[in-house]
């Protein structure tokens, strides 16, 4: 069976095997907007089906992340073996702490204990617009001439 490539040569790894990677960690890199430049945070998380859910306390990630559209990537990569694969969540931030419906409550028991010391008392899910996949693998040896 063929592996869909990328115009650069990457698999492409299909969503549900995305979702599967992704359950299988448990810190991944949030990247939003302040203002208009980039930034990019570690968090630790958890999954809900699709859904990606953090805690956090006040400050730059619940600021620039509240009902804003956001990526979030979570990856491996061997070095040394010159192989990984990176997967990228994108959509929407919403900050669910204060929610007292059913969905809300299951989503805040699903999220990770944060590493950091202090408060984290927010919730905030990433209901995701797109869930994409990239996988490189070593090329083949060449033959030597």
């Amino acid at each position: 069976m063929d592996v869909p490539l990328t115009h650069s040569g990457m698999e492409i790894i299909p969503r549900r095997e995305c979702l599967q990677l992704l359950a299988g960690r448990r810190v991944g890199r949030l990247a939003f907007l302040i203002g208009d430049q980039p930034m990019v945070l570690p968090v630790n998380y958890g999954l809900s089906g699709d859904i990606v859910v953090f805690r956090t306390g006040d400050g730059t990630k619940l600021d620039a992340a509240r009902a804003r559209k956001v990526a979030f990537e979570v990856d491996e990569v061997d070095a040394d073996a010159r192989e990984g694969w990176s997967v990228v969540v994108q959509g929407v931030a919403e900050d669910i702490t204060d929610a007292d419906d059913w969905f809300a409550e299951s989503l805040r028991a699903v999220a990770c204990r944060t590493w950091l010391p202090g408060a984290a008392g927010h919730y905030v899910r990433i209901t995701p617009t797109l869930v994409t996949g990239r996988r490189i693998r070593p090329l083949p040896e060449s033959p030597v001439d």
